[in-house]
């Protein structure tokens, strides 16, 4: 049985070149490149090569153009330098001189929860001695999730 990791270039390939990108490895790797904290929060859209680069040269001085999630451009921007290092690195060559950092409206989505785990059971003689029961519930609830090491809410709010 082949699988579709093999076909992918052959593919894509036309989709990609539309956007700069002559194979999709830097979209495919980009945690890889930048980082899993960097790629959480941006993408690349497209290269821009400098006029008169033809299809199938080595083109060097290209810009990178990424999109940002909304209020991370300022970070990302201070990462420039990085960005394009790791990227020449992973290309092998100058392919990148710049990068043109764009705020995207919409389009990323929150950071998935971490999972969560079983919640430990709390009994302590000092909460039977409580009367009212909305109480008692309460702080088995708030002790529940401090001994489980969970963060956030625990009515997941």
């Amino acid at each position: 049985m082949e699988t579709l990791d093999k076909h992918f270039r052959n593919l894509t390939r036309a989709a990609f070149a539309r956007y700069g990108f002559a194979y999709g490895d830097v979209i495919t790797h980009w945690p890889d490149i930048v980082g899993a904290e960097l790629a959480r929060h941006s993408r690349p859209d497209r290269i821009k090569w400098p006029r008169g680069t033809a299809e199938g040269q080595t083109r060097n001085g290209g810009t990178l153009v990424i999109s940002a999630a909304p209020g991370r451009a300022l970070d990302l921007q201070y990462e420039v330098p990085r960005i394009i290092e790791r990227i020449n690195g992973y290309y092998g060559y100058g392919a990148i001189s710049a990068v043109k950092v764009m705020q995207a409206a919409s389009g990323f989505s929150a950071p998935a929860p971490a999972p969560v785990g079983p919640l430990k059971t709390i009994s302590d003689p000092a909460l039977e001695a409580i009367s009212d029961e909305g109480l008692k519930a309460a702080l088995i609830r708030l002790g529940q999730g401090v001994a489980g090491g969970r963060t956030g809410s625990p009515q997941g709010k």
